[in-house]
Formats: C-alpha cells, sequence, structure tokens
C-alpha cells in the first residue's frame, strides 16, 4: 500500500512539473452567438454576453477558455483549447486556428454527459485589443449536420501578466523545496520570495 501511495505521489508530482503556467492573460468580454446551419452566424443585438480568456503559457504555448458557453439556454460549460492551437503572426494579428481537436468542457452537468470534452474547430484573430472568434463542427449532439457554430467578437479586453514575471519578481530570490536558493526557476515546484516579502510557490 505505501508503494502504491509513494507512486501515486511521485505521478502527481510529475504531472504538475509538467503543467504549464500562464506568463500573460487577456481576457476578452463580448458577445457570441450560436446556432445550427453551414454558415457561422452572424452577431447581432440579441446576441449573448460572453467571456474568453486566452493565456500565454511559460512553455511557449496557448491556451483558449470560452467561459460558460450555452445553446439555446443548455449550458454546456467552460470549453478550453490547449492541444493542437495553432498561433501565427500575420499583418500585425496574432491568429489561433484548430482543426477538430479535443477541447476539454469543465463546470457543468452536461460536461459529465460529454466526457468531458468535444471536439471543435476555430479560427480567431486577435488585433488591437480585440477579438474575433469563429468555431465551427462543435460535436455537442450526436447526429449528422447536428453540430453547432458559434460566432465571439469581443467589446472590451483587459491583460494581466503573472506576478512571477513583473519587474518586481525580478529582484525576488527563488528556492527548491530542501531550501537552496537557485539562480533561476527550475522544472518542478518552486518557491519564490518576491520583493514585497511575499513567498508564493510556483509550478514550472
Amino acid at each position: 500500500m505505501k508503494k502504491f501511495l509513494l507512486s501515486a505521489i511521485a505521478m502527481v508530482v510529475t504531472l504538475a512539473a509538467n503543467a504549464a503556467t500562464a506568463v500573460e492573460t487577456t481576457t476578452f468580454k463580448g458577445m457570441i452567438e450560436v446556432g445550427f446551419g453551414t454558415d457561422i452566424p452572424e452577431i447581432d443585438k440579441d446576441s449573448d454576453p460572453a467571456t474568453v480568456v486566452f493565456s500565454k503559457m511559460d512553455d511557449g504555448t496557448y491556451q483558449f477558455v470560452l467561459e460558460q458557453f450555452k445553446f439555446n439556454g443548455m449550458l454546456i460549460g467552460d470549453v478550453t483549447i490547449t492541444k493542437g492551437l495553432k498561433a501565427e503572426e500575420k499583418d500585425g494579428a496574432l491568429v489561433l486556428t484548430t482543426n477538430d481537436v479535443e477541447a476539454a468542457v469543465t463546470n457543468s452537468d452536461m460536461a459529465a454527459a460529454l466526457g468531458g470534452k468535444v471536439l471543435i474547430t476555430m479560427k480567431a484573430t486577435i488585433k488591437d485589443g480585440k477579438m474575433v472568434a469563429e468555431l465551427s463542427n462543435i460535436h455537442v449532439f450526436l447526429g449528422p449536420g447536428m453540430d453547432v457554430k458559434a460566432k465571439f467578437e469581443s467589446t472590451s479586453s483587459a491583460t494581466g501578466i503573472n506576478s512571477v514575471s513583473t519587474a518586481s519578481a525580478k529582484a525576488s530570490r527563488i528556492y527548491d523545496l530542501s531550501g537552496r536558493e537557485l539562480p533561476a526557476m527550475q522544472k518542478g515546484l518552486n518557491i519564490v520570495k518576491m520583493a514585497n516579502g511575499k513567498t508564493v510557490k510556483v509550478i514550472k
């Protein structure tokens, strides 16, 4: 039993060490229109409010989270795209694309019914602090021609930088679990003493 517990703890520590951490997060608030059909629906005055949280991770990848996604009053949940999310800079814009990738679904009763994931294809453009995202082939229901399409347009955005990346953090000290000071953050759990005296744990 003891051996099993040690193995389980080691697995959790390994997974945590490999998890990417957000270094910059932008919250886009706007409107979303959801529907069926062959075309992406257009935003209008009756469209619903929606929030997308977009993060740049410390390993160079990105994360797109459509919070509390709904369709016809039915809550699907938070839809998170990480794997298969490609980012490319084009004409002063950041273009994000996915092609039929698995997106995690959480924070809803529907999440379990969907097996905690949906397939999704997306193209989003971020330019001048605004995001427009077109989502298609969202496999929420079974059956041909039953895939959902959506369009999100932001009306405002706010960007926050992870405190570990701020100027005050550069003057901080980093330690490992044994208390040894490190020259820089290492893979795994780091104890960071901030310039303001605060201590935080950071997984890299």
